[in-house]
């Protein structure tokens, strides 16, 4: 899938902008774009890492989604033994 880019209007704080300036003044990022481009990224893994922990804090609230995971960890107990010090 190609991602393709939109134009977008955002208001910053005349703080953070300086500070993205000063940065593509440093050659530490090549734009301010690019600066906003990678806080966003950043923001998105970060908040999608927060929702899967809080999401696997309350499956293991489940009495059958624990059992289903022993059950699997059981299964594959032999599978995932090291033979001969190599997996």
């Amino acid at each position: 899938m190609v991602n393709q880019t939109v134009k977008y209007t955002a208001v910053l704080p005349q703080d953070y902008k300086n500070e993205l300036r000063v940065l593509t003044e440093k050659k530490i990022i090549s734009s301010i774009n690019q600066g906003i481009r990678s806080a966003i990224e950043n923001f998105l893994i970060m908040r999608s890492e927060s929702e899967y922990i809080h999401n696997m804090r309350e499956a293991s609230k489940d009495e059958s989604f624990n059992k289903r995971m022993k059950d699997t960890m059981t299964a594959f107990e032999y599978a995932d033994a090291k033979v001969d010090d190599e997996w």
